[in-house]
């Protein structure tokens, strides 16, 4: 899908410029969602198989202390000169139903947004990471920043981070998100004619955007969470019928041009 940017905007799109993306077609993401499964270890199996299946050649799994499975990590490198990283996160536990919204939803577009990435040029390497045990205290994006050396955390060009998608439209954590990555998302989500919304999380809880945040690593958490629909999150209602198809297809549609977006365009 190729989409015009018809506006000069303050997030550096020009006129004419074009950003190619693809998203997977209705079906074969309703499939995907409908995987989800209450139990974490059938979650990381059912993960690491997507991963696989979509062609991942660089699929590592990171030890998490605390938890009993490990962190799935697609990696797709790039031979660019001084290239850096972007990373993609979600978790993939779950506290409630079948945890088909927190966090099914963010899970299952890693692997076909690793797939998608690894298809193209790029002048970032990326990292599709499945957080493990973000439930219990966010163990899975803490071990994935602790292995890291002060270099190589350095070397991060983005975190963007995907929970509980699929309730309503795409919405971002001001509290947990850098200014310059919601500009650049914001811009990009007006050229697709798509809602975005800032909407602060803080009193729910929290969710492994806060790890790289905290850290000063630029970050972008993206969700779907309002006053209307929290109390879904970790609920007996976290099941297929409370997923608003067309918001969820929106977002996927939306992440897979952000990701595009941003190797062009962070240094």
């Amino acid at each position: 899908m190729r989409i015009f940017l018809a506006t000069v905007l303050a997030a550096g799109l020009c006129v004419g410029e074009t950003v190619e993306f693809k998203a997977l077609t209705p079906g074969v993401l309703e499939e995907r969602l409908k995987l989800a499964h209450p139990k974490s270890a059938e979650r990381f199996l059912r993960l690491r198989a997507l991963f696989t299946e979509t062609g991942c050649k660089d699929l590592r799994e990171q030890k998490v202390k605390g938890s009993k499975e490990p962190n799935p990590i697609c990696a797709v490198e790039t031979n660019a000169p001084d290239a850096r990283r972007i990373v993609v996160g979600a978790h993939f536990d779950s506290a409630g139903g079948t945890g088909i919204i927190d966090n099914w939803t963010g899970a299952i577009l890693l692997p076909s947004l690793a797939e998608f990435i690894a298809g193209k040029p790029r002048r970032h390497s990326f990292h599709f990471v499945g957080f493990a045990a973000e439930e219990k205290g966010l163990f899975g994006s803490q071990a994935y920043l602790k292995s890291m050396t002060g270099e190589e955390r350095n070397q991060i060009a983005a975190v963007v981070t995907m929970d509980s998608l699929g309730l309503t439209a795409t919405k971002w954590w001001p509290n947990s998100s850098s200014k310059d990555l919601v500009v650049r998302a914001y811009m990009l989500a007006q050229a697709l004619k798509l809602d975005f919304a800032g909407v602060n999380v803080d009193g729910v809880g929290s969710t492994d955007s806060w790890t790289f945040h905290q850290a000063g690593i630029p970050t972008l958490s993206l969700h779907s969470i309002t006053q209307e629909t929290w109390t879904i999150i970790n609920s007996p209602r976290d099941v297929w019928k409370s997923l608003s198809w067309r918001d969820y297809y929106d977002t996927h549609r939306l992440i897979s041009a952000l990701l595009v977006y941003l190797d062009q365009k962070l240094p």
